[in-house]
């Protein structure tokens, strides 16, 4: 009877005791507690349940803001497997293999997401011997009012000899591509301080700039219709951030690139082609692309600051009154470095060196002298003022991110404009 009590009953009552204590609230309460602690971020769960062991499935997952509250994503369910996988010799290292349905993403909560894969690769969020798998059927990136569908998503991270690597792919419902779309998080520990890194390929397709502006902020000044297409890499630096960029933007406002900062007016649709895009430390180091828009038009004064600055030959007079001109085709293929800005002219007749062109033949032709300072380009595009370069907010913001050698004249006085006040 001793035995029996000892080896059945009591055995029998602990598992039962403990699995009723898995189902009250306290539990989920302090499963939540434990995760927040561990992801730095305020966790809610509807419910835990223990599938087999070493499986886990909770249900109803919230993560938000630990200190105002905010929510960060939404989760229907995320179960949880520890695997140990083997290789052909029977060794392989443990992975933590996570399968989520029906997440939604706040866009503007990006940050913190991207806090949360940080801490993943330097493994402040778990163990830093467990590799992760991540699948999940659909998750919705909202911005606003807007939604952006991400389907076929595949995540992974893996721990590699000085560094971490997480890797993400994904088929957006509005875009076709001919492969999915790559998202690459590095974490390097073998520099001083540790760095990170961020790639995306597009998969071929053209993705909307407002979705890629939720991770850099500078793809929303080509429009809120503008798509990129091609690859981007940015490296995490103590200067600040650097990086490559090659591909092609489409449907860019150019009035809002250009007005928007500048009090020159540049309105029409465009397309940019860049190659070779180099930053470093937060500045342009070079670049090289092509141009291309029409028709739209431009303020006299950006005329008028082309050819004084730039040297650009001018063209026909345009005809009529006011401050705008029309404009049928601006077409311009470019490269801008330390050395200074080549620019020659793509409109039609091939090699006639046309800029930009109006009804009535050129308006702007390509500068005789080059390459132009990058100065000059400054000086266009700034308020105008004196021989040297006025200290505006314009031309600080420029001269912080376009190659500009030191050598270089600075008035001390800000020059007066409406908008640098």
């Amino acid at each position: 009877m001793a035995a029996f009590v000892a080896l059945c009953v009591v055995p029998t009552a602990v598992v039962v005791i403990c699995g009723l204590a898995r189902h009250t609230p306290g539990h989920v309460r302090a499963v939540a507690t434990r995760l927040s602690w561990q992801l730095d971020q305020r966790v809610s769960l509807a419910r835990v349940r223990y599938l087999r062991p070493g499986v886990v499935l909770y249900e109803g997952v919230e993560l938000a803001d630990p200190e105002t509250g905010d929510r960060i994503l939404r989760c229907r369910s995320l179960q949880v497997a520890r695997e140990r996988p083997t290789d052909n010799e029977g060794r392989g290292r443990p992975c933590v293999v996570m399968t989520a349905s029906q997440v939604d993403v706040e866009g503007g909560r990006l940050d913190q997401v991207w806090q949360l894969v940080r801490g993943a690769l330097t493994g402040r969020t778990g163990s830093v011997e467990w590799d992760a798998r991540l699948a999940a059927g659909e998750v919705t990136l909202r911005q606003g009012e807007a939604s952006h569908a991400l389907v076929q998503l595949r995540g992974r991270i893996d721990r590699l000899p000085g560094g971490s690597q997480a890797d993400v792919t994904f088929r957006l419902v509005e875009v076709e591509t001919p492969e999915p779309i790559q998202v690459r998080v590095a974490r390097n520990g073998q520099t001083e301080p540790p760095a990170s890194g961020l790639g995306v390929y597009t998969g071929g397709g053209a993705l909307p700039c407002s979705l890629l502006a939720l991770a850099a902020p500078e793809f929303e000044a080509m429009g809120p219709v503008s798509r990129f297409s091609g690859y981007v890499w940015a490296n995490e630096t103590l200067g600040g951030w650097g990086g490559v960029l090659e591909g092609k933007f489409s449907g860019v406002d150019l009035e809002r690139l250009v007005a928007g900062r500048f009090p020159h007016m540049l309105g029409g649709a465009a397309e940019l082609t860049v190659k070779n895009a180099t930053v470093r430390q937060g500045r342009l180091e070079e670049a090289a692309g092509l141009l291309v828009a029409g028709p739209g038009t431009i303020s006299r004064s950006l005329l008028d600051a082309a050819a004084g600055r730039l040297g650009m030959a001018r063209g026909s007079e345009p005809r009529g009154p006011g401050p705008l001109v029309a404009y049928d085709r601006l077409a311009v293929s470019f490269r801008i470095d330390s050395h200074g800005l080549q620019l020659q002219g793509a409109c039609p007749p091939a090699g006639s060196g046309t800029v930009l062109a109006g009804s009535f033949g050129a308006l702007l032709g390509e500068p005789q002298a080059q390459p132009v300072p990058v100065a000059a380009l400054i000086q266009t595009l700034a308020p105008a003022g004196a021989i040297q370069v006025p200290a505006t907010r314009e031309t600080d913001w420029l001269m912080r991110r376009l190659p500009v050698r030191d050598a270089f004249p600075l008035r001390t006085a800000v020059t007066p404009s409406r908008r640098a006040d």
